[in-house]
């Protein structure tokens, strides 16, 4: 059997063989075909009906949010290996003449550039709670946004920036416990459908550090994320395309969000992973998208592909 990192670099000769990865020099940087870009807005097509199953307030955030947002997600205390800060200059002519000589002479002229107050998206989640803050509000959220992790990885499936898909919903306990099961139930069917081999699996998050192995630990035993996920390499670890997520009142607390008559409130959300699900279709249906069953390309709406 091959070794995880051979089946990797496997698929990835697959993926660049076709030219739906286009190499940028950086791992986990890509650039994508536009067959690979049909399938990923199929999939968004099908989850828009997906998800319309039930009523939901769509919104669209930009992949940028200011650092004292995600600070109050808890995301820097917890997962600061993933973050994304951005650095800007804001000098004056001085400094760009210094700037411009450290390039020229091969230094690193970044040393150079000032946090900007502005970080990336962790989460495709993490801005509607901005939004929502000091509100008082109940009901589900659908979710389109690029986000960015710091995991460089030759894994084709691990990628810097990637886009989500999410519901998220703001309701009392049971509401969001009754949201994540039923999600994640009819994201399986789903995929299923699509021809793609998932199962669910209880997981946790890739919290940081020893304290962070403690916080996996008590994700895991209370089932608070369930991940539904493939063999994309078999005989290795399976990869996850979409979880369920049960947060409590973690991000209501920190963003003051209440219910409408200003009870406390919790939240619940399910993702998928398009980045992920669409390179699962090519390893499962093949790099030739024109020959995927009809069905699956019908589901995506890929007749003219």
């Amino acid at each position: 059997m091959a070794t995880i990192e051979q089946a990797r670099r496997g698929f990835l000769a697959q993926l660049l063989e076709a030219g739906h990865y286009v190499p940028l020099g950086r791992p986990g940087v890509w650039g994508r075909s536009a067959a690979f870009e049909q399938v990923l807005m199929g999939l968004v097509g099908a989850l828009d009906g997906f998800y319309a199953e039930r009523p939901q307030t769509v919104v669209h955030f930009g992949p940028v949010v200011p650092q004292a947002l995600l600070e109050r997600t808890g995301y820097v205390t917890t997962q600061p290996h993933l973050v994304g800060s951005i650095d800007a200059f804001s000098g004056d002519d001085a400094d760009h003449r210094e700037i411009v000589a450290d390039l020229e002479e091969g230094r690193d002229w970044a040393t150079r550039l000032q946090p900007s107050g502005l970080v990336m998206v962790s989460s495709a989640c993490h801005p509607l709670y901005g939004a929502l803050a000091h509100q008082r509000v109940q009901g589900s959220y659908q979710i389109f946004g690029w986000v960015f992790r710091h995991e460089p990885s030759e894994d084709p499936f691990r990628t810097a920036s990637f886009r989500q898909k999410e519901s998220v919903h703001v309701g009392d306990h049971d509401a969001c416990q009754e949201h994540r099961d039923h999600w994640v139930g009819r994201a399986e069917e789903l995929l299923l459908e699509l021809g793609l081999p998932v199962e669910q699996e209880v997981a946790n998050d890739p919290f940081f550090g020893r304290a962070g192995r403690m916080m996996a630990r008590g994700q895991r035993q209370a089932a608070l994320k369930k991940e539904l996920t493939i063999g994309a390499y078999p005989g290795h670890p399976r990869t996850a395309l979409a979880s369920g997520n049960l947060h409590g009142d973690h991000f209501t607390a920190a963003f003051d969000i209440t219910l409408p008559d200003g009870s406390p409130a919790e939240t619940s959300c399910m993702g998928f992973g398009l980045e992920r699900t669409t390179l699962s279709l090519l390893r499962v249906h093949g790099m030739d998208v024109g020959s995927w069953p009809a069905g699956v390309r019908q589901r995506l709406g890929l007749q003219a592909v």
